[in-house]
């Protein structure tokens, strides 16, 4: 998932973009107090983050910093909570049996993370707003499948495991490679889920301020490059990261200036 353009806002909003990511990062590896059950520790930890209270697992300036942001710029608290809710499902071993777990997930964990950024760039509508969510989803899905093997070394998977039982694919194949047929399979319907919600969430550039616009058309345009990349590495994750060459990030720059508007 991209940042939230640190070098793309203006002076006044700068700040309350990056406390926003300071503070989703730093729900993504939850620690739960020995002495604490899991479902009441996060239950609390969420009221609190709805209410404007400082939390037990986040860090106190992390917290103040979101919070002051949130009220400068009139952001709901209720999305900060809906990520801690998220981050339950971040404590310990993380895997998702079905689809529409993981696809719920996303919904409480990228999500209100990408609309509390594009509230901060008054994207408010309820049509941009649902461009958002896709470009979430897309954005989401392309990072975790890009570091696959790296999530796997901390216990995460972001696939639903009735689709590795689908393409004969074990968690540990994907931990490790190489690259099989039915690995192939599995990874290019995981290219097609981030495609599908990248295109659907395209418009939204098309309703920004010049500024974020050329940001998020980075950003854009280099998340299909990185999937063309993966296709020509044959989906092969394992023997080196997908990363584009000098050539390949200058045509993105030139598709961010002259590309489809």
């Amino acid at each position: 998932m991209p940042r939230p353009f640190h070098d793309d806002w203006s002076r006044r909003r700068r700040p309350a973009a990056r406390a926003l990511w300071h503070w989703h990062s730093a729900l993504v590896a939850p620690t739960v107090p020995r002495d604490r059950d899991p479902e009441s520790f996060f239950d609390e930890e969420r009221a609190r983050a709805e209410a404007g209270t400082l939390l037990c697992g986040v860090p106190d300036e992390t917290a103040s910093a979101a919070y002051e942001a949130c009220e400068t710029h009139s952001l709901p608290l209720d999305w900060l909570g809906a990520q801690v809710e998220a981050a339950r499902l971040l404590a310990g071993e993380t895997r998702f049996e079905q689809a529409d777990q993981l696809d719920t997930f996303v919904r409480l964990w990228a999500v209100p993370h990408a609309r509390l950024l594009a509230h901060l760039a008054d994207v408010t509508n309820s049509v941009q707003i649902g461009w958002v969510d896709e470009l979430a989803r897309g954005f989401f899905h392309l990072g975790h499948l890009l570091r696959l093997p790296v999530d796997l070394e901390h216990g995460c998977l972001f696939m639903p495991l009735e689709e590795l039982r689908q393409y004969d694919v074990s968690v540990e194949r994907l931990r490790t490679g190489p690259v099989s047929e039915g690995a192939r399979r599995l990874l290019w319907k995981q290219c097609v889920r981030v495609r599908d919600a990248l295109q659907r969430g395209r418009a939204l550039a098309d309703d920004l301020g010049i500024r974020q616009r050329y940001a998020l058309l980075r950003y854009w345009h280099g998340a299909l490059a990185l999937l063309d990349e993966l296709d020509r590495r044959d989906y092969d994750l394992w023997s080196a990261p997908i990363e584009l060459s000098r050539v390949r990030r200058l045509e993105v720059y030139l598709l961010m200036l002259f590309g489809r508007r």
